[in-house]
């Protein structure tokens, strides 16, 4: 199920905008206001966000869209009544967005999305790359790049950071980790060399302090990005 973040603060629009996408299957989080946007990126994981351009509140919509850029590479579908050259350069500066006209029909913002979401899963079909705050992990390389320089990762960290950016913000049970990675249906045969690994990913990403490899007894190991408030 794809997961669509609305922020829009006239709720006249957003309300039955939500409504008729969760009709249609999607799963919907529905914002009236931007001042969260950033944290419910990091809890929600959206497929898309379509952001209202004109809200209320101390940033407008294309603030808020350069700030969710630092930390996501999530398609962003601007809808705005704005139609100057320089209110479509200013969002068209920010990669992987679109505009949607207000007041518009929802058939338009469906098939724009659905467009978004495709073109979005063949570049992750050909070549996967994961944003991990100021990182790029590229599994089919085994590389993680910070800025210009690039980490080549062994087949275990690579295969292990692969599989909790699958699931970011979730819990991954140790006994799935060891069985995808190792093929051993007991994690204890594993814990020592899953733990090397951990720690070995730590020090690699330690550039970012946002990012957090959160290892739980009992629970499991889950990746998560920190948005500070």
């Amino acid at each position: 199920m794809k997961r669509v973040l609305i922020i829009e603060d006239d709720i006249n629009l957003g309300t039955p905008l939500a409504g008729a996408l969760e009709m249609q299957g999607y799963k919907v989080l529905y914002l009236t206001g931007g001042e969260n946007a950033l944290g419910e990126i990091e809890r929600f994981q959206p497929d898309i966000v379509l952001l209202d351009v004109m809200l209320n509140g101390d940033l407008n919509g294309f603030e808020i869209g350069n700030q969710i850029r630092k930390i996501s590479t999530v398609p962003l579908l601007f809808t705005t009544s704005l139609d100057s050259n320089d209110d479509f350069k200013a969002g068209f500066s920010i990669d992987n967005t679109d505009y949607v006209r207000k007041p518009y029909k929802l058939m338009e913002v469906m098939l724009r999305m659905e467009n978004m979401l495709s073109k979005q899963q063949n570049q992750n079909t050909t070549k996967q790359i994961y944003t991990l705050g100021n990182f790029r992990f590229l599994p089919s390389e085994q590389t993680l790049r910070y800025n210009d320089d690039d980490i080549h990762l062994n087949n275990h960290e690579s295969a292990v950071l692969e599989l909790l950016c699958k699931n970011v913000g979730a819990f991954v049970s140790k006994n799935e980790i060891v069985e995808k990675v190792w093929n051993e249906k007991d994690h204890k045969q594993k814990e020592g060399s899953l733990n090397n690994v951990l720690s070995s990913l730590r020090k690699h990403l330690k550039q970012d302090d946002r990012i957090i490899l959160d290892n739980k007894i009992n629970v499991g190991v889950r990746i998560i990005l920190h948005c500070p408030r």
